[in-house]
């Protein structure tokens, strides 16, 4: 089991407990302080050193006090926010940071509660005390949440396996002080990524939409009309305006400009587009948009989940899209459909690594799948285990190559704690439907035989693949080099011309996480048109 960022925190703040204990008691006699004001290095030094019993080195709470007395230990408690136009100006920064913390999908008064029982400039002595380590302790909260996750992912999923994050708070922020670059380490907080900055400024659009209104909820019986019988604008193209610019700006516009608006409205939420107003599309048409603000805000959350950096090259799967890209040098090379778990067998949230091609993979059965699906058949049908080329070997089941072989004609070898791995599939016609919850967790990949010659580092067709399946052994192909993948779970997802997409929440992944991160999250009803009345 992976160590998760909230363990390497407690051994982080363990020791920073010791370390600071040790520097408390060096100094206590000396009386020597940075602090041009002795009475306030001393008040500052008493204020940090404060114990709280609820505050353990295990609570998120706890992890930012040692990094707060980290950080003042450091720099022999001195002042940072108040003194001289210097450290006010950096306050003044840091303040308006936390007072715009909404616009990162963060709460501004779960940082600002403390700080602003200062109107004004704080007395020397103790009162200057209380409010510097007042505003390092929100702005350090601030950072944690913006930088690495106000949510430790296990404590909302159980099925998570994602990279620790390095991330030295209290070292950093020191760096920055020396550098005079504290407004360039607040902008360098949020996670990098395009995908993650394109989610802020959706937010920004989307709750201006919840400023002046929301959008209208239409009634069962709304027909594709520019206008309604009245001949004004109909609720519906005014709905479809709200979240589609080129629409909302054409002037005069057409049936057929309103059919492509629907169209793309489909598109932007992976349904079927048909140009039909189904019941999946009134559906998604009466989402609130507060519950697409909450979706956003969760979104950004697991952005910061991530690692700041990917790999020149990778594998991306979004699940709730079922969808693979492999990327190289921050260009999608390929794009291919995908088969993902089912509800009850869901394919995780991780990252891992591809070793290995395997040419005519054997299925080695899990215990679990064998027990629910194989054993009540062989109950029945004694041949069964025959009938499906599959051998009972060291006490476990397993379906050997060939034509009907769950895995298909190849699988990428990427071991990982969950056993998901991408492989082919006998049973193509899965990749017709819209639908594709239908696996034990792997991830079945359409164009299966492009990614495995990319994985290889070779052009499709790669003669190696070929020949390895013409075999019909199994023969395992080991990649110069691992290749990452990433299964992640994007619910909400923009793109740079600022078009906001939203996939259905597949595994209900989104309400635990909305209210883990202090929202209500109520998941909207299944039927949310208003029937109309006789």
């Amino acid at each position: 089991m992976r160590r998760t960022l909230w363990t390497s925190w407690t051994v982080l703040c363990a020791l920073t407990w010791a370390s600071f204990a040790f520097v408390t008691a060096a100094r206590s006699g000396d009386g020597i302080f940075a602090s041009s004001d002795d009475d306030t290095g001393t008040s500052l030094q008493d204020v940090v050193s404060t114990n709280d019993s609820r505050l353990t080195p295990t609570t998120r709470e706890g992890l930012v006090k040692a990094q707060v007395q980290a950080f003042y230990a450091a720099r022999d408690f001195r002042l940072v926010w108040s003194g001289d136009d210097e450290a006010e100006e950096r306050a003044a920064v840091v303040r308006q940071a936390l007072e715009h913390a909404d616009r990162q999908g963060l709460r501004p008064g779960d940082y600002l509660s403390d700080p602003v029982r200062w109107a004004d400039e704080p007395k020397p002595g103790r009162d200057a005390a209380d409010y510097d380590v007042a505003l390092t302790t929100a702005f350090f909260a601030y950072a944690l949440d913006v930088r690495e996750g106000r949510v430790d992912p296990l404590k909302v999923y159980k099925d998570v396996n994602l990279p620790v994050q390095d991330f030295d708070l209290a070292d950093a922020f020191a760096t920055a002080l020396r550098r005079g670059s504290v407004a360039r380490f607040l902008s360098d907080l949020p996670p990098p990524h395009p995908g993650y900055h394109w989610l802020v400024d959706a937010l920004a659009r989307y709750r201006d939409i919840a400023a002046h209104g929301a959008w209208p909820v239409l009634r069962s019986s709304t027909t594709v009309a520019l206008t309604d019988k009245n001949g004004k604008p109909s609720a519906f193209a005014h709905r479809l305006a709200l979240e589609d610019g080129a629409f909302a700006d054409t002037i005069d516009p057409s049936d057929a400009d309103l059919r492509e608006a629907l169209l793309r409205f489909q598109r932007r939420n992976g349904l079927e587009d048909n140009g039909r107003l189904t019941p999946d599309t009134l559906k998604a048409l009466n989402v609130p948009v507060s519950y697409r603000i909450q979706q956003i805000i969760a979104n950004m959350e697991r952005w910061r989940w991530v690692p700041r950096a990917f790999e020149a090259r990778y594998i991306l799967v979004n699940v709730p899209d079922q969808s693979l890209e492999f990327v190289e040098d921050q260009s999608a090379k390929l794009s291919s459909k995908v088969v993902i778990g089912r509800r009850d067998a869901k394919t995780p949230i991780m990252r891992t690594e591809v070793v290995a091609v395997v040419a005519n993979p054997a299925w080695d059965i899990p215990d679990d799948i064998a027990a629910k699906r194989i054993l009540p058949h062989l109950r029945h049908h004694p041949d069964y285990l025959a009938s499906r080329n599959m051998v009972l070997a060291n006490g476990s089941l397993q379906q050997n190559p060939g034509n009907d072989n769950v895995l298909g004609k190849l699988m990428l070898d990427s071991p990982n704690p969950f056993g998901v791995y991408m492989h082919d599939t006998p049973d193509k016609k899965l990749f017709l439907s819209s639908m594709r919850e239908r696996s034990n967790g792997c991830v079945r990949v359409e164009q299966i035989a492009p990614l495995a010659s990319l994985a290889l580092g070779g052009e499709d067709p790669d003669d190696r693949i070929i020949e390895a399946i013409a075999t019909g052994e199994t023969q395992r192909l080991e990649l110069s080099e691992p290749l990452a993948v990433y299964m992640l779970y994007w619910t909400a997802f923009a793109d740079s011309d600022g078009a906001m997409e939203f996939r259905p929440d597949r595994y209900d992944r989104d309400p635990p996480l909305i209210a883990k991160l202090g929202a209500h999250a109520e998941k909207p009803k299944p039927a949310l048109a208003i029937l109309d009345t006789p």
